[in-house]
């Protein structure tokens, strides 16, 4: 999905005045200028891209970007925490594989690039409500089949904490076909709160999937020709792939592979393409 119009204007708004309060007059109005520079010449690329740009333009010029290691802590921590009552949901559930994927989706409510703030109340509703979360049957019926089928997934994951809904999802597929090996795909570089290896860790992510990798980047979402090679091979051996959050959405859409995309819709672009309101629940395939 490349950059549109739209993005742009959101990239513009949320990077222009993004620098430290302490920031000499001069550095800002270099920072400004080149903020600007990078949306002026970003046609072609995706929005994970762009932001990537952005924040290695914030690290040149004022050093380290904010830092989301205990946030990315405590909301492993928490969803952790939350974890057997979900468990037991998915479980009780008359189908599994669904109350899973909507608790994956719900949990996709964890994002401190997309939203102003995440709060904790909501996120609590988000997950309380997840079963509500409409599903196209078709997709769903498609997804299952594929898991079925398939030998080697990769599973692109979003942000802490959300992690721990999609380690229950992976659970779910792997009873379903115990046969499958599935390859966990996260940021090898710190990119908000999205989650990396420390993250994987942190929540025990190998006690479900088969193994956890790099992408070999920071951007805010995978794109194909900017992985590393260790995920580029697990990408060409898959033959099913999950995707979570828009950030992967905007990255990979487009690619031709056999790709299922759950997110909640949560910036302007997103509710006006999909024609839902905001944290709404999505699940479509490439």
């Amino acid at each position: 999905m490349i950059i549109n119009e739209t993005c742009k204007a959101c990239q513009l708004n949320k990077n222009i005045n993004l620098y430290p309060a302490d920031a000499p007059a001069e550095k800002v109005k270099v920072y400004q200028s080149r903020v600007r520079d990078i949306l002026d010449i970003c046609d072609g690329l995706t929005t994970p891209q762009v932001a990537e740009q952005m924040y290695d333009l914030r690290r040149e010029l004022f050093g380290a970007d904010k830092d989301y290691t205990e946030i990315k802590r405590y909301y492993n921590k928490l969803m952790l925490s939350l974890l057997p009552h979900m468990e037991q949901q998915v479980y009780a559930a008359e189908d599994p594989l669904k109350r899973a994927v909507q608790y994956a989706m719900a949990g996709n409510y964890i994002d401190f690039g997309a939203l102003k703030s995440v709060d904790e109340n909501e996120l609590r509703n988000q997950l309380d409500q997840a079963a509500e979360i409409a599903i196209d049957a078709a997709v769903l019926d498609s997804f299952r089949k594929d898991i079925l089928s398939a030998r080697q997934m990769v599973y692109f994951t979003d942000n802490c904490g959300e992690v721990v809904a999609d380690k229950l999802l992976i659970s779910v597929i792997r009873s379903i076909a115990p046969e499958i090996e599935v390859t966990v795909v996260v940021r090898s570089k710190q990119a908000v709160n999205d989650a990396t290896i420390e993250d994987g860790r942190q929540i025990r992510m190998e006690e479900s999937a088969t193994r956890v990798i790099g992408n070999g980047n920071g951007m805010p979402g995978n794109v194909i020709s900017a992985m590393s090679p260790q995920a580029m091979k697990a990408v060409d051996k898959a033959d099913l792939m999950v995707s979570k959050g828009q950030g992967n959405f905007e990255g990979l859409s487009g690619c031709g592979l056999n790709i299922y995309y759950l997110f909640l819709c949560k910036c302007e672009t997103f509710m006006k393409r999909f024609e839902v309101p905001q944290f709404t629940g999505v699940m479509v395939r490439e």
